[in-house]
């Protein structure tokens, strides 16, 4: 780890924390204000968190695990009338209160948990570390095994597909973290047509993950890095960017009959299998504690 740090003395180090904080207190009143869809893949403090990353990585790690946001108890309306079958009908559910991560789970991050508890890394790191100048980057390709021992180890847990949907729309009802029409400059998007001959979209990502240096095309970015796709309450990347897991079993039909009221309980519907239905993706871990 140390191989791939850059040093800052500790007098410009504090400096920096100190800068950070700064502009992290003004980008959350300009993300209640701004109204701009202009694209912002390196804002002030994106950038800010970049260097961090490279000068001490552990102690930004730290600084993400404590950075959740608080999402109120109350009614918000969950899945779509006009979207897949899945996604019907269009109900509302009640939630507890919950705190969720502001921000994907970092490289920085879950390598301090593969360092405490011996588990298998990701397959597009370089060994048992993650790509130099990634430490800020979302930690992808771990199983959901994978997303729920870390939650666990973190003293957090997996959120529920209703937590993690009331966080992305908020209580309107609205389609998108930002409104109802889609806004692809808003978020870290588009890699379908990617893939070349004889490739699956799933073996070119893979190659984007390696991939350090002058951004050509569409891959992995440090979090946090398109503001305006924050949600109502300030959740950053739940739009674009890495698939995130919940924790709660893949329903095959639709919502009819499912409960109207959620405590942060799993859903597994009967006959269910022994783990949730998906592929290698990525965490973002939601606070233990139902508020």
């Amino acid at each position: 780890m140390n191989s791939h740090r850059v040093f800052i003395p500790a007098p410009k180090r504090r400096a920096l924390w100190q800068a950070l904080f700064l502009v992290s207190t003004a980008l959350v009143v300009y993300l209640v204000s701004k109204t701009s869809v202009e694209p912002a893949p390196f804002d002030a403090g994106t950038e800010l968190r970049h260097r961090l990353a490279a000068a001490d990585a552990l102690q930004l790690a730290e600084a993400l695990d404590r950075d959740l946001i608080l999402i109120p108890e109350g009614d918000f309306v969950m899945g779509s009338n006009t979207g897949r079958a899945d996604e019907r009908p269009q109900h509302t559910v009640y939630l507890d209160a919950f705190e969720l991560d502001r921000y994907e789970v970092t490289n920085a991050q879950y390598w301090r948990f593969l360092q405490a508890v011996g588990r298998r890394p990701p397959p597009y790191w370089d060994g048992d570390i993650y790509t130099v100048g990634q430490a800020d980057f979302p930690v992808v390709g771990v199983s959901w095994d994978d997303a729920d021992a870390y939650c666990t180890w973190a003293g957090k847990r997996l959120p529920t597909e209703a937590e993690w949907e009331k966080a992305c729309r908020g209580t309107d009802g609205r389609t998108y973290p930002w409104g109802d029409l889609w806004e692809p400059r808003r978020a870290n998007v588009d890699l379908s047509d990617r893939a070349g001959a004889g490739l699956s979209i799933w073996d070119t990502a893979w190659q984007l993950l390696r991939a350090t240096g002058i951004r050509v095309g569409p891959g992995l970015l440090p979090v946090g890095s398109y503001r305006d796709g924050a949600s109502p309450y300030g959740v950053m990347d739940l739009v674009g960017s890495a698939s995130e897991w919940v924790a709660d079993w893949y329903n095959w039909s639709d919502y009819t009959n499912l409960p109207t009221r959620s405590t942060g309980a799993f859903c597994r519907p009967p006959g269910a299998g022994p783990h949730p239905i998906g592929t290698e993706t990525h965490t973002r871990s939601a606070g233990l504690t139902i508020l």
